[in-house]
């Protein structure tokens, strides 16, 4: 299948593309819906005549809240437990645009011209994933892609974490002021705990990290460095890794920018624990032996100052096995666990609470 695929619209798909579209609050938003809907049927239609099994009131596009909130034309589809995006066009436009909510969480996005007189849907082509809004149609793939897709056992994504530390994120892990700030947060939470760590001069508290080295205990700031500039001598020759990691982290308090401090991201997993919006921190630092620190820790939302007691953040290295677990407790503002790794090591994190679980798979 390599030309584009020809189908026709039904008078009755215009008829329910037209029910969601006067549902809408402004002309523009429902002219979107219009072609949305019209999109989603045809790829169905296409679909069908593969025989592969599609659901159309289990798809978020035909959710008529969700209509008015987001531009959305998916298309769900049983077999893979997955949505598949169905983006439309006209016949003069040379890209596709895609917007930067269904970027994540698809199989994968197939391409469909519509006709004016909205008769005739052609299906051009399909890619797995996305990353700008204006897609290329030189960039599509042949149907086959999307036949090898829907037939094929799924892949589970996997997050790559050396691609971080080149400013390259996974969509729904991109760096966000807002969930970053809970660290932050957190930092001042434990300054009232501790009222006397907060009187500590920046000063004093970078020599007492010098002085608690496991293997150079005693040893005291060099007179010529000031303390941020201590802090990265510490990060880059200490041979105790929770000296580096309490360094690492004390320089991202006073410049997240700066080139020597952690590459830090955050995820929000409200929806996977029933609403209870905890986050997760990954933190990733290069050591000089060319090993990776992890740091993974779960934070309850920046309003609130204790996690939920008995949740678990568990490790599973890339055999499934257990690394790690750590249980909170009701006095907890967060529980953490850091190791280091290789490049090439695959592990996964999971976050439970209760009878629900959030699972995410890393390479470093």
């Amino acid at each position: 299948m390599t030309e584009p695929i020809t189908i026709t619209i039904a008078i009755t798909d215009c008829q329910q593309a037209y029910q969601f579209a006067k549902q809408q609050r402004t002309q523009e938003r429902s002219q979107q819906v219009y072609c949305n809907t019209l999109a989603v049927l045809a790829t169905q239609r296409f679909l069908q005549r593969l025989g592969i099994e599609t659901d159309l009131a289990a798809s978020h596009c035909w959710n008529p809240l969700e209509q008015q909130l987001e531009n959305i034309a998916d298309l769900y589809i049983p077999s893979l437990n997955g949505f598949l995006e169905c983006r439309s066009l006209k016949k003069s436009d040379r890209k596709c645009h895609i917007p930067p909510e269904v970027w994540s969480d698809r199989l994968g996005y197939v391409i469909i011209q519509l006709d004016e007189p909205y008769q005739e849907a052609q299906i051009l082509g399909f890619v797995e994933s996305v990353s700008v809004s204006e897609l290329p149609l030189s960039y599509l793939k042949p149907l086959d892609s999307l036949l090898d897709c829907l037939t094929s056992e799924p892949q589970v994504p996997i997050v790559k974490l050396s691609y971080w530390l080149k400013n390259v994120f996974e969509y729904d892990w991109q760096p966000s002021k807002n969930l970053l700030q809970i660290m932050k947060a957190s930092v001042t939470r434990r300054a009232e705990l501790d009222p006397q760590r907060s009187d500590i001069p920046l000063r004093q508290q970078v020599e007492n990290l010098y002085r608690h080295q496991s293997s150079h205990r005693g040893k005291t700031i060099p007179s010529h460095l000031n303390p941020q500039q201590a802090l990265v001598n510490l990060i880059q020759t200490t041979d105790d890794d929770e000296i580096r990691w309490k360094s690492a982290e004390l320089l991202w308090e006073l410049d997240p920018k700066h080139p020597a401090c952690p590459v830090i991201s955050a995820k929000d997993l409200g929806i996977y624990l029933l609403g209870y919006a905890v986050v997760l921190i990954v933190g990733i630092l290069p050591k000089p032996d060319g090993r990776i620190l992890v740091l993974l820790r779960v934070y309850p939302p920046e309003q609130q100052t204790q996690m939920p007691a008995g949740l678990k953040l568990i490790g599973l290295d890339d055999a499934g096995d257990l690394f790690f677990e750590v249980e909170s407790r009701p006095q907890d503002d967060y529980i953490q666990f850091k190791f280091t790794g290789d490049r090439g090591d695959r592990f996964s994190v999971r976050v439970v609470l209760d009878d629900v679980s959030f699972t995410e798979d890393f390479l470093l």
